[in-house]
């Protein structure tokens, strides 16, 4: 077996993070829900936008609805939105064991098009694989539905008007003058977003509304969920509003519902940080001479501060061992010498360049030093017009959610802190337009009501560096009806369907079709080599590493704009946008 059991006492990292959390305090607020109504669906052929495209691979199985939601479901008369809905239906009725909602993250991620990559997936999982075979099961017994937030443009459309100067890395950019276009960058996305009438209702508190509207309205007893990242936002904020309902829910990724929606943005810098010095700095050290990078941590850090703005916000995230570092060091040397050298230049550098004496050193740097340039030379549009959807959404609902700092000065002081601290850290998640916003305009259930939702599985990697599994641990500490697996020595962020270790793939397929849990609150799935499945058969077409492929391109691109790009991603993401979302 590739996992192994842990009580709340065990010995280790783990174990200790864990024990160490004070349990949540217990209070008796009253928590006022409003009175949803099932309306109609109006359910069609998918024909447009990107979930079209799974039309091929899920025949008549897959529909598109549409329906009418109020703005503010706690006064209904006040007007009405449009909300887009996806659904897999099960290929045999009678067999129907319920629906399960699916939500990727973001905020603001393409929940649709998830549903769709999800439902391919499973549908061409063979079904005597003994790691994926079971979902393929789990397709047959529930309808797979996914609800389009609110703001997106394939449901009623939050519009965000921006004119936004051009900013740096504030990770390494600490000029007055770049300080102050930062405040005004964040400035300005707030008023944008905030000169929609709708802004104030797109929240988290309105999407479970919607959420629980279209479950009344399918006439679906009981709500099964299966969440990733801010979608484990969702999924702790429904079932801590209508415990009552909830069925088994796993929440993947997971972000702490115990906290704010800053707090838990700050937590992604001791995280990064973490792991740099784990792998890019200790083994720098340990062999100064074969690296050149320092001879304790606080150089290797300085190294890494050192570098050009571009090359520092391109690395963040992606530095693994000490060959990153050196690759980022050489690129930066060269664009700060010469700020005008393109692509085509710094690649010819590459190839000359010597990194190191030590041929395997100087091989893998280079491999790095190229892989690079994409993320270094990534273009850059105007930055008048509308934020995309998924930005606008991006930046609304954190906003919305929960409080934030308020003080531009005070928000400033916490960057300086972040900078000093967790130089490995990106600039983007600094980018907080809460700032200036007036929220938030949404009414946060109480915690403990979550431990009366149903059973919960909560997934969580060791070093994921987006959802740090400190959040998971925060959140198994005060929930008596969760259980949690945790991948060691990983830092995949969204496990089930991206691994092939059965402690998390059957262990949670398992989970939701029979509601099985594991018997410890916390196991540790080791990440141990595990015998590969199967060989497909050569009629299965798309294969599954194809369908894989793009459900981690999807997650990953809602990770890094929700967490590491948006002060960036919205520049690039303004005029001339595909809105088919």
């Amino acid at each position: 077996m590739s996992h192994r059991s842990r009580s709340l006492i065990a010995t280790g990292t783990l174990g200790i993070a864990l024990a160490a959390l004070p349990a949540y305090a217990h209070r008796a607020d009253a928590f006022a829900v409003p009175d949803i109504q099932a309306r109609e669906i109006t359910w069609e052929r998918c024909s447009s936008g990107k979930i079209a495209l799974f039309a091929m691979a899920l025949g008549d199985r897959l529909q598109c609805g549409t329906l009418s939601a109020p703005l503010d479901h706690h006064r209904p008369d006040e007007g009405d939105i449009t909300l887009s809905v996806v659904r897999i239906s099960v290929a045999d009725v009678s067999k129907r064991r319920g629906t399960l909602f699916v939500n990727p993250g973001g905020p603001g991620g393409d929940a649709g098009e998830f549903a769709g990559v999800l439902a391919a997936f499973w549908l061409n999982a063979p079904p005597g694989d003994p790691i994926h075979g079971d979902k393929k099961r789990v397709l047959d017994a529930f309808d797979i539905v996914a609800v389009v937030p609110r703001g997106m443009s394939a449901s009623s459309r939050l519009d965000c008007p921006v004119d936004l100067p051009r900013v740096d890395s504030i990770m390494v950019n600490r000029t007055a003058i770049h300080r102050a276009k930062w405040d005004l960058y964040a400035r300005r996305i707030s008023d944008g977003c905030r000169s929609d009438p709708k802004y104030p209702y797109i929240s988290t508190e309105q999407t479970v509304y919607d959420h629980e509207l279209v479950r009344r309205s399918l006439g679906s007893p009981t709500f099964n969920y299966y969440g990733v990242s801010y979608g484990t936002w969702i999924g702790a904020w429904y079932g801590a509003t209508y415990p009552g309902k909830v069925g088994r829910m796993v929440l993947d990724s997971t972000m702490d519902f115990t906290s704010t929606f800053e707090e838990n943005h700050l937590s992604v810098g001791p995280a990064l940080q973490d792991i740099f010095d784990r792998r890019v700095a200790a083994p720098a050290i340990r062999t100064p001479s074969l690296y050149g990078l320092g001879d304790d941590e606080n150089a290797v850090r300085d190294v890494l501060r050192g570098l050009v703005p571009r090359v520092h916000e391109a690395w963040v995230r992606y530095f693994d061992a000490p060959e990153d570092l050196m690759a980022a060091k050489a690129v930066s040397d060269w664009l700060q010498a010469e700020p005008l050298l393109d692509k085509q230049g710094v690649a010819s550098r590459i190839d000359q360049w010597r990194f190191s004496e030590d041929t395997v050193v100087n091989a893998r740097a280079s491999a790095a030093a190229h892989q690079s340039l994409e993320r270094i030379f990534l273009a850059v549009n105007p930055r008048v017009g509308q934020l995309s959807s998924r930005s606008a959404v991006l930046n609304a609902i954190p906003c919305n959610d929960t409080e934030a700092t308020r003080d531009a000065g005070v928000w400033q002081d916490i960057i300086a802190r972040q900078v000093r601290d967790y130089p490995a850290r990106p600039s983007a998640g600094l980018m907080n337009s809460c700032v200036f916003a007036h929220g938030p305009n949404a009414v946060k259930p109480p915690q403990e009501r979550l431990a009366r939702a149903g059973k919960i599985l909560i997934l969580a990697a060791e070093f994921d560096t987006i959802t740090p599994v400190s959040q998971a641990l925060r959140m198994l500490n005060t929930l008596p009806n969760a259980k949690a697996l945790v991948l060691r020595d990983s830092s995949e962020h969204g496990l089930f369907a991206m691994t092939d270790h059965p402690c998390i793939e059957r262990t949670t397929a398992r989970f939701l079709l029979d509601g099985r849990t594991p018997t410890t609150q916390l196991t540790e799935c080791l990440n141990d080599p595990v015998v590969p499945s199967p060989t497909e058969s050569p009629d299965v077409s798309p294969t599954l590493s194809v369908w894989r492929k793009q459900l981690r391109d999807l997650l990953d691109g809602n990770s890094l704009e929700a967490f590491f790009a948006p002060a960036f991603v919205v520049g690039r993401s303004l005029q001339g946008e595909n809105t088919n979302e």
